[in-house]
């Protein structure tokens, strides 16, 4: 099976490559800017397979439209400031080559507040649907 990989952005150019980068290995990686007034479009252009700019019409409406014009059904959401391990790529490819037993995964992020991972309290594992 294929993945698609969406990232929704606006002023993300000191993110938006590592974000990229960490998701390579997609089939398709979809760009949908915000009218950026930085340069996170043309960083984009290098790395994804398509790029759109278009009117912040919301977070979950502009999440939606990235995830509407994928190529693919099965989609991984991805935020510009998160990274998508070699751990969980592998984890993801796997679970795609056998096929999927679900119709969507919960993946677990460790955020990092005040120049710290918080790996407790109920911030860690925060899951979200993202795959």
């Amino acid at each position: 099976m294929k993945l698609t990989v969406t990232v929704i952005t606006r002023d993300e150019a000191a993110n938006i490559a590592a974000a990229l980068r960490s998701v390579s290995w997609a089939d398709e990686i979809i760009v949908v800017d915000s009218h950026s007034t930085d340069a996170t479009a043309s960083i984009a252009r290098e790395l994804a397979t398509r790029v759109e700019v278009r009117e912040w019409p919301g977070y979950g409406a502009q999440k939606n439209y990235a995830a509407s014009i994928a190529s693919h059904d099965w989609i991984l959401s991805l935020d510009a400031d998160e990274r998508v391990t070699p751990e969980l790529a592998d984890e993801i490819r796997q679970l795609l080559q056998k096929g999927p037993a679900e119709c969507g995964y919960r993946i677990p992020r460790v955020t990092w507040y005040l120049g710290r991972w918080i790996r407790s309290t109920d911030w860690y594992p925060d899951y979200h649907l993202r795959l």
